[in-house]
């Protein structure tokens, strides 16, 4: 009896060790790199109020690029520099008195905390076979902000928070459509 629980021992043994080794190692981790983009679209001011006197913005643009670093599969870092600007018109008792742009300049370190569902295939770096890749991310910046106000001018400490996804198109090109609240 006792030599028939170690021969049963051996084959449930040996089938789970037959079955991992079937299976394909898991992917070695992506390298570190460094990435450049570039953005736009469109930019919503909130409006100002101060007593009697209040200020309406129309939707406006913003541009920018980011310099970046992905030290880690799920973590990218970058400095991002953007400009944006909208038309704004000035009010005092609900009379218009002016109108003019407000343009904002910032720059800010970034974070982005990222998640792999449809891993890149088809890239020479992980060489898994071929498709696109998506990634959701959310994450933040700190940083200053200059901002002009008709001739006025202002700096401050800046900050934002975002999320969005990213679509890996090869290995060198993806579309990213977000959000960031500024």
């Amino acid at each position: 009896m006792r030599n028939l629980a170690l021969v049963t021992a051996a084959i449930v043994f040996g089938s789970a060790a037959a079955q991992a080794a079937d299976l394909p190692p898991p992917p070695a981790p992506a390298p570190a790199a460094w990435s450049m983009s570039v953005f736009g679209g469109a930019s919503w001011y909130n409006s100002l109020e101060d007593g009697p006197v209040e200020i309406d913005y129309d939707t406006g643009f913003l541009v920018g690029g980011a310099l970046g670093y992905t030290p880690l599969d799920w973590l990218r870092t970058e400095v991002e520099l953007a400009y944006s600007s909208a038309d704004g018109t000035g009010s005092v008792f609900d009379m218009d008195v002016t109108s003019g742009s407000t343009d904002t300049l910032t720059i800010l370190g970034n974070a982005w905390l990222g998640f792999n569902m449809l891993p890149v295939v088809g890239d020479p770096v992980n060489d898994l076979g071929a498709g696109m890749g998506f990634s959701p991310y959310f994450g933040g910046g700190l940083g200053v902000g200059f901002l002009n106000p008709g001739d006025n001018s202002d700096t401050s400490f800046a900050w934002q928070v975002g999320a969005g996804g990213r679509w890996t198109l090869a290995s060198n090109i993806g579309l990213d459509v977000g959000y960031r609240y500024r």
